[in-house]
């Protein structure tokens, strides 16, 4: 049926290996509350169809007892399956056998965390169809960081708030990223003008420059390029676009021999 939320699944692995057998039963359905969680929230009432899949590893490194309450220290690992992976090395939150995770605009260790990454995948999708559409979503990402920076439970805040920052700042990686879906998805149209192709594949030739000049380091933008750099290759080489090609050469020097080879 349809569902409001935006997530239309999200699997969910641990690993358990450093938690003695005695506190298995204390997470038991951790998983299962984290995955219905996602399912089942609706972060946006105006984005409803975005039918996001999420993976998320999460490695439990101790389980302590504070305050009489236990405290979980974990990372996660999680990933869309398709162009972005997140990983924070440190969190930490109080959990107890049973706890239902609920939705609220209150700062909470747990559920805050699992709000942070959804913002931020909520925003990347977005940036998908509208360039640089999905900022709202990058602003709440950045304003839990925030409140977890100054919380009890700050572990990990500062690098996930400095993450969030790297999104919101690089607009240039966000409109080439916008840029090549974009492209892509009319070049995939049966009566494709090659106009059309080429005023986009110029768009890009301008975040590529950006990009180089402003970002020269930018993980996120290497990553992304990871996966595309063939299919990127092939489609500005069949547009003629070999200054485009020489530039990203000089930009993403793991891939240089992939943009070279389309330079006919």
């Amino acid at each position: 049926g349809f569902s409001k939320a935006q997530f239309a699944e999200a699997e969910i692995s641990l690993d358990l290996r450093n938690v003695s057998k005695n506190n298995f039963f204390l997470i038991e359905n951790l998983k299962e509350e984290i995955a219905s969680y996602y399912t089942n929230t609706i972060f946006s009432e105006d984005d409803q169809d975005l039918d996001i899949n999420l993976k998320i590893h999460i490695v439990i490194e101790s389980i302590n007892r504070i305050n009489n309450v236990e405290t979980i220290n974990a990372q996660f690992f999680i990933s869309n399956n398709l162009d972005l992976n997140q990983y924070s090395k440190s969190s930490t939150f109080p959990y107890y056998k049973g706890q239902s995770i609920t939705y609220s605009s209150e700062f909470d260790p747990l559920s805050s965390l699992l709000d942070y990454f959804a913002y931020i995948f909520i925003g990347n999708e977005i940036d998908m169809y509208a360039s640089l559409e999905g900022t709202p979503f990058y602003n709440q990402a950045e304003k839990i960081a925030i409140k977890g920076k100054e919380s009890n439970y700050s572990n990990g805040w500062d690098d996930r708030w400095k993450k969030c920052k790297r999104f919101i700042e690089n607009s240039h990686l966000r409109k080439f990223r916008f840029h090549w879906y974009e492209l892509n998805y009319i070049i995939g149209l049966p009566n494709s003008k090659s106009d059309e192709q080429k005023k986009l594949a110029l768009e890009l030739e301008n975040d590529i420059y950006y990009l180089k000049e402003f970002f020269p380091n930018d993980r996120n933008a290497f990553l992304f390029l990871d996966i595309y750099a063939e299919q990127i290759g092939t489609v500005l080489g069949s547009l003629n676009m070999y200054e485009s090609l020489i530039m990203l050469s000089m930009y993403d020097t793991d891939n240089k021999s992939i943009y070279r080879n389309n330079i006919k």
